[in-house]
Formats: structure tokens, C-alpha cells, sequence
């Protein structure tokens, strides 16, 4: 039977640390088979491996079981079609192998407050209003998606999961400089195609979504949407007009300009040097010599 840290899942009753031990016991060894893939955010889930850490896994198969309502059949087939994407996508090469075009530069930051309260540490900001024209951004989807997935990857690496409170992220998209007066297909393609692959492949991981710098008059565009969502996700959303009050959710060290905090500029608290786990970085010496081969 699976010996689960209590740091790591944290069970509401005897019949989710059932259906744990089982999808772990009868089921995990099958999708890995069926995937010819053991890597999830740079981690090895074989337990076996080399490069294997229990209270990780313990944590990462915990939110595909949570994200499912412990439903084995529905959390059999979402961590088997991650494995798959995961092999076919490669998000970690993605995420620190790859070079990006210049026109993303300025609209994805990372910061990881250390002082902050539970999960509100690691932030991710996208900045749409501050590449300039937000159509360019997604003329091309393929492009985008690596880029975009690549940071989210970079993001993941930041969360401990050994830490209840330190293992979700918390994402802030700031509409300053965008114009609401139409919504071009290209960035409704682009957003649609981020969130399903968000919501298909990071389960468990969003603590809150602010939506700031929203026309008032558009509110109702964000109500709309959250009767499509599940409750569970749309729960995690909050709708600013503005973003000088973010500081009152986020902490005083969020950035002064245009945050409302205490923190220096957001472009000097920009997190660059990030890592993958072990195995992760194994995989991509893997991939790189392979290439060169």
C-alpha cells in the first residue's frame, strides 16, 4: 500500500486515501505502460527510477485524483493523455531550451514572494497590453503556445510540492493598453487553446486568476463566461478595473507602480534563473544529444 505523507496529500476521509492507494496500487503501472512516458513537470513517476521522490509523487497523483472528485476512471484517462501530450509536446524544452521571438519578452514576468501568505507566492503576470499590438501575439498559434506553455512550465518549477501551502500559483493577466472594442479570432483562437491545455494538462495547480484592468462596461462578458467554466475554476477568478488594489490579495510586495504595493518595478523582480528537477534536466541532456546524433 502507498505510504502518503501528510505534508504532501492531505485526505478529507478514509475513502479518498482508498481510491488513492488504488489508482496508485492497480493503475498507475498500466497508463505508464500504455504512455512509454514516467515525466510530470520534471518529475519521475516510475518508482523504480533513478530519479524518483515519494512525497512529490505523492503530491502530483493527489491532484489528478482531486481534480477528478477521486473518479478513478476520469483520473486514469487525464493523467494518461498528459503523459501522451507531455511526450509528443515536450513543455520542458519548451521551457529552457527553446528560444522564443523577441515580441514575448515583455509580457510574461515570474516572482516568487517569499513572505507572502499561503499560495499567493509564485505569480505569474501576463502583461498583454506590453508587447504592443496583442494580435501579433497570436498570429501564430504554434508559436504562442510554446512560448506560453514554456513559461507556465518555468512557473511549475517554482512550486514546492512537498509544501501545501507553497504548491499552487497564483496568475495575474493585466489588460492595461489593450483595446476592448473587438475581439479579433486570432486571440480568441489563441486564449481558447491555453486555457483547454491548462485546464486538460495542469490540474490542481491555480490558487486564484485576477483579471485586471477590465472596462466595467465588460463585466458582464466575465459573468458570461463563468457560467461555462466549473464552478470549482471559476470560484478562483477575481475581476478588477483596475490594478493599483491587486496589493490587498497579493501583499505589499507586489510591485508600487501600477500594483499599489511596496515592491521595486515588476521587470526587477522578474525570476530568470530557474531550473528543472533532475530529471527533467536528464531528459533534455537526453533530448540535446540525441539531436546532435
Amino acid at each position: 500500500m502507498s505510504n502518503v505523507s501528510v505534508k504532501t496529500a492531505k485526505f478529507e476521509s478514509d475513502h479518498q486515501r482508498e481510491k488513492f492507494d488504488e489508482f496508485v496500487d492497480l493503475h498507475l503501472p498500466d497508463i505508464l505502460n500504455q504512455a512509454q512516458y514516467d515525466e510530470l513537470f520534471g518529475y519521475q513517476l516510475s518508482s523504480q527510477g533513478e530519479y524518483f521522490n515519494k512525497d512529490v509523487f505523492d503530491a502530483l497523483i493527489f491532484k489528478y485524483l482531486k481534480a477528478n472528485d477521486f473518479q478513478i476512471q476520469e483520473s486514469k484517462d487525464q493523467l494518461l493523455n498528459t503523459l501522451i501530450w507531455r511526450k509528443n509536446f515536450n513543455p520542458l524544452s519548451a521551457a529552457f531550451n527553446e528560444t522564443h521571438d523577441s515580441k514575448f519578452d515583455d509580457i510574461g514576468v515570474l516572482t516568487n514572494y517569499g513572505n507572502n501568505t499561503a499560495n499567493t507566492k509564485i505569480i505569474t503576470w501576463n502583461l498583454y497590453g506590453a508587447g504592443g499590438n496583442p494580435k501579433e501575439l497570436f498570429k501564430d498559434l504554434e508559436k504562442f503556445l510554446r512560448y506560453r506553455i514554456g513559461l507556465m512550465e518555468r512557473s511549475v518549477q517554482l512550486l514546492d510540492f512537498t509544501n501545501e501551502e507553497n504548491c499552487f500559483m497564483t496568475q495575474v493577466h493585466d489588460y492595461k493598453g489593450v483595446s476592448f472594442l473587438r475581439i479579433d479570432p486570432d486571440i480568441k483562437k489563441g486564449s481558447k487553446a491555453t486555457i483547454q491545455i491548462f485546464q486538460d494538462y495542469y490540474p490542481e495547480l491555480l490558487y486564484k486568476k485576477f483579471f485586471v484592468n477590465i472596462p466595467s462596461v465588460l463585466f458582464w462578458v466575465f459573468e458570461f463566461m463563468k457560467k461555462l467554466l466549473p464552478t470549482e475554476t471559476t470560484k478562483k477568478f477575481i475581476i478588477l478595473n483596475h490594478s493599483t488594489g491587486i496589493y490587498k490579495y497579493l501583499g505589499d510586495e507586489v510591485p508600487s507602480k501600477n500594483y499599489g504595493g511596496k515592491g521595486k518595478d515588476l521587470e526587477l523582480q522578474n525570476v530568470k534563473e530557474i531550473k528543472p528537477p533532475v530529471y527533467g534536466a536528464h531528459l533534455s541532456q537526453q533530448l540535446f544529444t540525441n539531436e546532435v546524433d
